[in-house]
């Protein structure tokens, strides 16, 4: 069963759901777009039932965490928030870290930060940046991509807030073919309640297109977004997958492609997605 907390990281408070052991070894579940916690908490009781203490927070700018007072969305700002959250929580070398969507490319750069955090890593549905890159050479892969390039332009809130967020409901229609999964939108929704955090949200998309707005005390960080993990890592990608082609599995190592799912193989093909990582992570030493 999960309980939602939060913590003060030393620039934001953080909320997080939590399931599991309070003395396990730590399992940190990062999210991506437009997603939140909600969406992975049958995923963090099964992380639990191995004996993790399995975390899964709102990203800076996902209510209920707070919107940085900082201003920053650059990937390296997500890293150091979860470096931070880690220590905060009293995590150890045994922790593994589980990312979807953007959260994949923030388990990427953590994972490289500081790599004596992680003892394995799963990233799910978005490749490392330099498979990521090369694929965005490819017109079917940008076609995929538009979105990213609307949440350049300052309509981009106001698009995606008409007809109570139904550009959001879309996105998810379009990335799953035939999936629908209402509770877990709304979730999503509901960490976006207003302008102000879908902007904080749309922030990632916009600091990736604009470097001017990187800060350079973060430089660290925004570079070890670029690295592949270095511990065990398990890439699982949907093979029905319409936001990031599965192609990406294609070209990534140590990779599975999950058949019958899209975009959120965690909610679409949950037994098979949930047996690929238990075992994954019950080959390594962190689980008792």
């Amino acid at each position: 069963m999960t309980t939602q907390h939060s913590i003060d990281l030393p620039d934001l408070t953080m909320s997080y759901l939590e399931a599991g052991p309070a003395d396990g070894p730590l399992a940190m579940v990062l999210h991506g777009f437009p997603d939140s916690p909600a969406s992975w908490s049958d995923t963090l009781d099964a992380l639990g039932d191995l004996g993790y203490r399995a975390v899964a927070p709102w990203l800076r700018g996902y209510a209920p965490t707070q919107i940085p007072a900082d201003g920053l969305y650059q990937g390296g700002a997500y890293v150091r928030d979860i470096d931070r959250l880690h220590r905060a929580l009293v995590g150890d070398q045994r922790a593994v870290l589980i990312g979807h969507d953007i959260g994949a490319a923030i388990a990427y750069g953590a994972a490289a930060f500081d790599p004596a955090k992680w003892e394995r890593v799963v990233t799910i549905s978005v490749p490392p940046a330099a498979v990521l890159a090369q694929m965005m050479g490819s017109y079917t892969q940008l076609r995929r991509s538009w979105y990213t390039f609307l949440f350049q332009h300052p309509a981009a809130e106001a698009i995606i807030g008409v007809d109570d967020g139904a550009f959001l409901d879309r996105l998810w229609e379009e990335w799953s073919p035939g999936f629908a999964h209402p509770a877990a939108v709304a979730a999503a929704k509901e960490a976006l309640p207003d302008p102000a955090h879908l902007t904080a949200a749309l922030g990632w998309y916009r600091a990736g297109f604009h470097p001017e707005l990187h800060d350079p005390g973060l430089t660290t960080e925004q570079q070890a977004l670029t690295a592949t993990p270095r511990q065990p890592w398990l890439y699982l990608h949907g093979e029905h997958d319409q936001c990031v082609g599965i192609e990406a599995a294609e070209a990534t190592a140590h990779s599975a492609a999950i058949s019958g799912a899209g975009h959120f193989p965690h909610l679409e093909q949950p037994e098979d997605f949930r047996r690929r990582v238990s075992e994954f992570l019950s080959a390594g030493s962190a689980a008792p």
